[in-house]
């Protein structure tokens, strides 16, 4: 197994569809994604984004000759060190001469770095399973958090709360990041997180309260994002609801374009002209549809141009073809008869 996958991003929708599989707000979603995801769900060679947990490695490979042959090597440790290297990879390639599935499920992978060792929770009958599954795409990893949540009776605790309120995140952030949580004040920040994707929020956007800029990530920045691409601006990574370095030259383009101030920043002017340049873009803008002879008088023309005619209509409401053709023989062969008979007598 190399690892590369698809490097596919979330897409307009998934988290969405995702929320309404567990039974929750998208906003609550959004929120608990956005405090809990790795960013991205690959790195820059299109790998799951992944962590190896020494201490996790020590523990799934229990007593033994393997278990030594680890700590000496430094891949693995009784307890938690903070000794992350920047790519984990290369110590997963020795983790796994040593014993595959200790080493994947000693690793936490993807959007919501679920460890592997919790591979049924998120839907899968093996940990190579859950990876292989992980290596498809963000929406993949994605469905691996939503289902570990279910499976985990997260759902109750996502509804029925004012989530503005960062004690109403206490039991999933404690659920998900275990006791060590309120040191980390993973409950307060999923309580700002919120505050940014709810309605409120996003309503108040249009009223230029709140400006998208560098930075900002969101539903507020997917729909800029979407408005943006339908207007022809491209979008290489995709429309990911992140205002990165790409969304910002894309708005400046199109504020250049308008004549506004192109400061690569969406207050209110620009979220208006953009809204008014998307509305004119779906407006029906094809010709009318032809007006056939005894409809309408047809303007007299300064010249004469060839007129394409519309079809024949015969008398059983055939157009044309041969129900007109058939129609015109009968009738002159009945005045040819009316004529010979008149001229006999």
């Amino acid at each position: 197994m190399d690892f590369v996958g698809t490097g596919r991003r979330l897409a307009a929708g998934d988290l969405g569809y995702a929320a309404r599989w567990l039974g929750i707000e998208t906003a609550v979603l959004l929120a608990f994604m956005e405090v809990e995801a790795a960013g991205r769900g690959f790195d820059s060679r299109n790998r799951p984004k992944m962590l190896r947990e020494t201490h996790r490695f020590y523990a799934e490979l229990g007593q033994g000759e393997k278990r030594d042959a680890a700590v000496r090597q430094g891949i693995a440790t009784r307890n938690w060190v903070r000794n992350y290297p920047r790519d984990s990879y290369p110590d997963l390639t020795r983790m796994i001469a040593i014993d595959e599935t200790a080493a994947l499920k000693a690793c936490s992978w993807g959007l919501g770095q679920i460890l592997a060792s919790n591979h049924a929770g998120a839907g899968h009958r093996t940990a190579q399973e859950m990876v292989r599954t992980a290596m498809q795409g963000e929406r993949e990893q994605l469905l691996q958090v939503v289902a570990l949540m279910k499976a985990w009776g997260m759902q109750p605790m996502l509804t029925g709360k004012d989530f503005t309120k960062a004690d109403s995140w206490r039991p999933a952030a404690g659920k998900w990041n275990g006791p060590a949580y309120a040191s980390h004040d993973y409950h307060g920040r999923m309580a700002t997180a919120y505050a940014k994707h709810a309605r409120k929020d996003m309503d108040a956007i249009g009223t230029g309260q709140i400006v998208l800029r560098n930075g900002m990530r969101g539903e507020a920045v997917r729909a800029l994002q979407a408005d943006l691409a339908a207007l022809g601006y491209t979008f290489s990574l995709g429309i990911d609801g992140r205002f990165g370095n790409e969304t910002e030259g894309n708005v400046k383009a199109f504020q250049h374009d308008r004549g506004l101030v192109d400061d690569g920043r969406a207050g209110r002017l620009t979220l208006a002209a953009l809204a008014e340049a998307v509305e004119a873009m779906q407006t029906d803008r094809s010709p009318p549809p032809p007006v056939w002879e005894g409809q309408q008088p047809p303007a007299a023309p300064t010249t004469a141009p060839k007129v394409e005619r519309p079809p024949v209509v015969a008398p059983d409401g055939t157009r044309g073809g041969k129900g007109g053709t058939i129609a015109l023989v009968v009738f002159l062969l009945f005045l040819g008869a009316l004529f010979a008979f008149l001229g006999f007598v």
